[in-house]
């Protein structure tokens, strides 16, 4: 199913019952291989589904975060502050069209811009402007730490606290949710000036800013009640107070400090032996223990004067390969170090929720080239805004992500059918520029000596199958075209395909609607023999109506309805159907062995005859969850189609990870299905005076009949390499088939195993 790195980007169901490959008596084992394979191509993909993503790239954040970075490292540090704040006016300009940067390079860029002015040019009331501008582009920004002196940090401060007394603008909201996810302190907003205590109180101050505390808490002001709870209880000592102050953090998302401050209220409340506060606070303790988020931080190798901060806060070495608990949100992590005593960075944003434990590891890249003189000198002389972006894609990097591998897959079953296929594949992709393309070459090595080929007199025999396949997308904006195409190459059938899928993203790529239309022409035949003299021509229309939805941060569902209309003669020419006299069909039963059968059928021998169109529909939904260390997938199809056939299929696997490089995976899956309207056990054909009469439409597909299948396995992914780039998968599956109504067999047991191995290259 490597075709998966091609398709559509919301993967097709595949319908069960499709006469998938064509060929003489191995058609099950093949029907098999394409399910087998369909279900193990996602598992790829569901090692990836829920990992940390960046956020999305505007096309000139990657040249303006670099010229941002080699200010700071080269003309900032060596005191060229006039060279700096030039070049960061013109990184402005790149960034003038909205949709040239994202909000969080823009931020990025003004921060620079206020410590050039507030560190190099003594300019503070510029640089608290560029820094407001800074929070304004994206409240969680903060400063470079490497970076930082006094007089930045007075501005950065003063532009943090700007505005809050108003609390009730945008701007002010965002800087308020910014610090409750990075668990910052606020300002107070009204100051005690020598009230008298209210009743009960022994201090004016302590309630003053108790009364300011459930004056915010009505208010939902969560951050407000815990900064005042806190003056409160600072000013004096109530166990009631510190209650407060944990119940505001605690819905304010601080949950690390009320966690702590639930203990100590409990500690304190037992004191005092005031039992229900005591119980109740321990209660809220252990339910918000189980919640928190934890970050664990991987130390690089081979690295030497490591510095790691979490969200500004420097971590000690023995903290990095140990969980932290964290408040739930974004949080930044920034190293540097040397390697082979060179300067090097690493920086990672991640979000975590309720639960989650997400493990960062540090890579360590280089901090910066010099600054190209020549993008500089082009950016300075451009005329036009067309012409400054110009000298942006001229200077333009090409960042390609290369991914490929090897598979090798087998199968063998109890109907005396073995295959093996190894496989190519490889798929390019530029993650700036939204374009991609990729391939695969399959080949199918098939030996059989099944039930229907013994039937028909056939010896063993052994075959070949070539499939290529080759694709690309490509975005514009929020849409991705998707342009397809492959071919099936066997002695007696040649299947091509050809399709595009459009897809859109909405509401902030929370839902993905696709449509997709492919067309097939197919040639069958029979082996030995030219097209010319003989062959049949098939032609299907496939039309995909499928969406994707985010419902939150840990769970996406995927709904899909198929609509597939076929016309041709998909008869095979290799298969003959036993028929029997009127008195002798209904003595038939299932399962009767091939020399029963050969005794009592009539001597003549009929080729199978199928309806000459076909019209298919399915609808399918995927759900995906992912946890702190484990994704659920279950998925469901329904389908039905115009021969009277009708299935559902239930599919369910449980990834588990199991440290940082192995995942490992349960699978179970259930199919059962209806037969085929014109399917019979035993097909009646009389003798006339005109001759034999005989069904219209037979066949003795079993696959066609009424079913039930039941597969389960298990798969490993193995992750190795300095970089983690290497992949190994391993996978194997059991599957038994019971055939409800059928000759010759009522069941069958096979196996099929595959072992994957792929590179990822950026």
């Amino acid at each position: 199913m490597r075709l998966q790195l091609i398709s559509s980007p919301q993967p097709k169901v595949a319908i069960l019952s499709d006469p998938f490959f064509r060929g003489r008596g191995y058609r099950g084992y093949r029907v098999i291989r394409r399910l087998a394979q369909a279900l193990l191509a996602p598992l790829v993909a569901a090692a990836i589904t829920f990992a940390p993503a960046p956020a999305s790239a505007a096309p000139n954040d990657e040249e303006v975060e670099t010229l941002v970075q080699t200010v700071l490292e080269a003309s900032y540090k060596e005191g060229n502050y006039k060279e700096a704040l030039d070049t960061l006016n013109l990184a402005k300009q790149a960034c003038a069209k909205k949709s040239a940067c994202s909000p969080k390079v823009r931020a990025k860029l003004y921060v620079a811009l206020g410590t050039v002015l507030a560190g190099g040019m003594k300019k503070p009331s510029d640089a608290k402007a560029a820094f407001a501008t800074a929070i304004k582009e994206d409240p969680t920004v903060a400063l470079f730490p490497d970076f930082t002196s006094p007089e930045i940090q007075k501005a950065w401060s003063e532009a943090r606290n700007a505005g809050s007394p108003s609390g009730g603008n945008q701007e002010t909201k965002e800087v308020k949710a910014a610090a409750a996810a990075s668990g910052g302190s606020k300002k107070l907003k009204a100051t005690y000036e020598g009230q008298a205590p209210g009743r009960g109180w022994r201090t004016g101050e302590g309630w003053f800013y108790y009364d300011q505390a459930i004056k915010a808490e009505k208010q939902s002001e969560w951050l407000d009640c815990a900064t005042y709870g806190r003056a409160s209880y600072e000013a004096e000592d109530r166990t009631s107070t510190l209650f407060l102050v944990a119940s505001c953090e605690a819905r304010a998302g601080l949950w690390v400090e009320a966690v702590s401050d639930y203990e100590a209220t409990a500690e304190a409340a037992e004191r005092k032996n005031i039992r229900q506060m005591t119980a109740q606070a321990r209660s809220r303790a252990d339910e918000l223990r189980g919640k928190i988020p934890k970050i664990v931080i991987q130390k690089p190798s081979g690295a030497t004067d490591l510095k790691v901060r979490l969200n500004g806060v420097t971590l000690e070495d023995d903290q990095l390969g140990s969980e932290i608990l964290v408040n739930p949100g974004e949080r930044t992590i920034i190293a540097t170090g040397k390697v082979n005593g060179a300067e090097q960075s690493f920086e990672q944003s991640v979000n975590v929720g309720e639960g989650e434990t997400a493990t960062v590891e540090i890579k360590l890249r280089p901090k910066g080239k010099a600054i190209d003189r020549a993008l500089v000198q082009c950016m300075q002389n451009a005329q036009t805004q067309d012409e400054f972006d110009e000298c942006i894609s001229k200077n333009r990097k090409l960042p390609l992500n290369l991914k490929f591998g090897l598979e090798f897959s087998a199968y063998h079953d109890s109907d005396k059918v073995d295959v093996v296929s190894p496989t190519f594949f490889f798929n390019v992709e530029n993650p700036t520029s939204g374009w991609g393309f990729g391939g695969s070459f399959l080949v199918d090595v098939v030996t059989a000596a099944s039930t229907d080929i013994v039937a028909t007199a056939s010896p063993r025999w052994t075959e070949q199958r070539y499939v290529p396949a080759l694709g690309g997308h490509k975005k514009f904006g929020d849409v991705d075209v998707n342009l397809h195409a492959a071919m099936s190459i066997e002695p007696d059938y040649l299947a091509t395909s050809a399709g595009t899928t459009v897809a859109i993203d909405l509401r902030q790529k929370t839902v993905t609607p696709s449509l997709s239309y492919d067309f097939s022409y197919d040639i069958a035949g029979r082996s030995g023999t030219s097209y010319e003299v003989f062959s049949r021509r098939i032609q299907r229309h496939a039309l995909d109506l499928a969406s994707s939805f985010v419902l939150d941060k840990n769970s996406v569902l995927t709904t899909n309805f198929s609509l597939v209309i076929e016309s041709g003669d998909s008869s095979k020419p290799y298969r003959y159907i036993p028929t029997f006299a009127p008195d002798i069909a209904p003595r038939v039963l299932p399962g009767q062995s091939l020399a029963t059968v050969n005794f009592y059928r009539n001597p003549e021998r009929i080729l199978e005859q199928l309806p000459l169109s076909r019209q298919r529909f399915a609808l399918a939904g995927r759900y995906a969850r992912r946890f702190s260390a484990s994704t659920l997938r279950l998925e469901e199809r329904l389908y039905a189609d115009s021969w009277g056939l009708k299935a559902t299929t239930t599919d369910m696997r449980f990834l588990y990870d199991v440290g940082k490089s192995v995942r490992i995976w349960p699978h179970f899956r259930f199919h059962a299905q209806t037969g085929a309207a014109f399917w019979q056990l035993a097909y009646v054909a009389e003798k006339t005076p005109t001759g034999l009469q005989v069904p219209a439409l037979r066949t003795g597909d079993r696959e066609l009949g009424p079913l039930l299948g039941v597969t389960g396995g298990l798969g490993t992914r193995i992750a190795f390499g300095e970089a983690k780039n290497w992949g190994l998968i391993a996978s194997g599956d059991v599957i038994y088939t019971r055939f409800m109504n059928t000759l010759f067999i009522l069941q069958r047991f096979g196996y099929f195993g595959a072992l994957t191995l792929e590179v990822d290259v950026e």
